[in-house]
């Protein structure tokens, strides 16, 4: 199996879960609603489930954009850089990025496991369960970034899905 491969594989699977969790979250606020303003019935659950499943997509989502280079970052200076100059910008940004993941990935661990004993209100659960899902969206970014290395190439995941 080539890089590339491996690539797409994870592209495809990290934009598939994160599109899904974020359909489950509309039907969810469209079920909230109506329950709301139709049945004069609110369900507590429906607003802090809605929190999570959005904060799930989005941590997933992220590591999408960085392999499509949607992510946010000031890219003028590599443009008016001679080539030399402009790899060692892009080796520095890819370092920063695993560097700056992994940490997030440890923090974040810590922090959702420190919450164990507290439970959510409105879901009767740990606080860790739904709060893994950052340090696993950290996981998948540092995951993309070792895979798609320092020197990108200039076509986009994006436009080889399509």
């Amino acid at each position: 199996m080539t890089l590339q491969r491996i690539r797409m594989t994870l592209y495809k699977a990290m934009l598939l879960l994160s599109a899904s969790i974020l359909a489950c979250n509309v039907l969810l606020i469209l079920y909230s609603v109506f329950t709301r303003y139709i049945l004069n019935y609110s369900p507590i659950w429906s607003d802090e489930l809605s929190r999570y499943a959005i904060i799930a997509s989005v941590m997933l989502a992220m590591s999408c954009a960085y392999m499509d280079s949607r992510h946010m970052k000031v890219a003028f200076l590599e443009q008016i850089v001679n080539p030399t100059l402009r790899s060692l910008i892009q080796l520095y940004q890819w370092v920063m990025i695993l560097g700056v993941s992994c940490f997030f990935v440890y923090v974040s661990t810590r922090y959702s496991l420190s919450l164990g004993k507290f439970s959510s209100m409105g879901l009767g659960i740990s606080k860790t369960i739904p709060l893994l899902s950052i340090p696993i969206g950290f996981t998948a970014l540092f995951i993309m970034v070792l895979i798609k290395g320092p020197f990108s190439e200039k076509a986009s995941l994006r436009k080889e899905v399509c």
